[in-house]
């Protein structure tokens, strides 16, 4: 019976943690409610509160329960790279393509197991500097870790500030490019839809590229 009991439990768990994504993704953090995630989750309000307490806690569930898919996910774009490469070292282009696909390629596929997830992380990141919620987003730094190491190594002797003012350009762009990508639609009048947004990959990676190749060549 204890069993069940638990079973029960992490299903009810899971619907709620399901819907809370889906809902912060589209409103954010602020604009959503405990009551909107019972609705959207189509269980009472009195579970809500049972499983997780409050709003702050469901976020910071919904943020530890799919991040190490999501590092995992990335990681190992940048393991397929290494092996395409073969024995050479992966150029820059390379480097933020490991990086940049993952992203675009979940926010593009319906369905997908991350793609609420990161749709929402994308959204909230714009949330960054709230006291409440800086703690929980800085988590997501195990990400960006992996693709700043690798494009440190990249560009030696090139001024540390510069490396990561690069690549916090570079994840700017992709956050706002997941979070809004209906905006892409009205500024390349349709070229790149939402649909396809694999599509803008190519463009997106060589611009990225080409800053960062730029910023190693700047004279010291």
């Amino acid at each position: 019976m204890s069993v069940r009991v638990s079973l029960k439990g992490a299903e009810t768990r899971k619907v709620i943690l399901d819907a809370s994504e889906i809902l912060f993704a589209q409103h954010g953090y602020h604009a959503t409610s405990l009551r909107d995630i019972a609705c959207e989750a189509d269980v009472r309000l009195s579970l809500v509160h049972y499983h997780f307490g409050n709003k702050h806690d469901i976020f910071s569930a919904a943020m530890d329960r799919k991040i190490g898919d999501l590092l995992g996910a990335v990681a190992a774009s940048f393991d397929a790279a290494d092996r395409d490469a073969a024995f050479r070292q992966l150029t820059i282009e390379e480097t933020v393509a490991a990086f940049v696909l993952p992203f675009l390629s979940i926010a593009a596929t319906p369905g997908h197991d991350l793609r609420h997830y990161v749709v929402m992380t994308s959204h909230l990141m714009s949330s960054y500097r709230m006291p409440e919620l800086r703690p929980i987003l800085a988590k997501l730094s195990v990400v960006s870790n992996l693709f700043e190491k690798r494009i440190a190594m990249l560009m030696p002797g090139t001024n540390e500030a510069d490396i990561l003012a690069g690549i916090y350009l570079i994840e700017a762009a992709l956050i706002f490019m997941v979070q809004d990508p209906g905006f892409l639609d009205d500024l390349s009048r349709d070229h790149h839809s939402t649909a396809s947004l694999r599509e803008m990959s190519d463009p997106s990676i060589r611009f990225f590229a080409a800053g960062l190749e730029r910023l190693a060549s700047k004279p010291r």
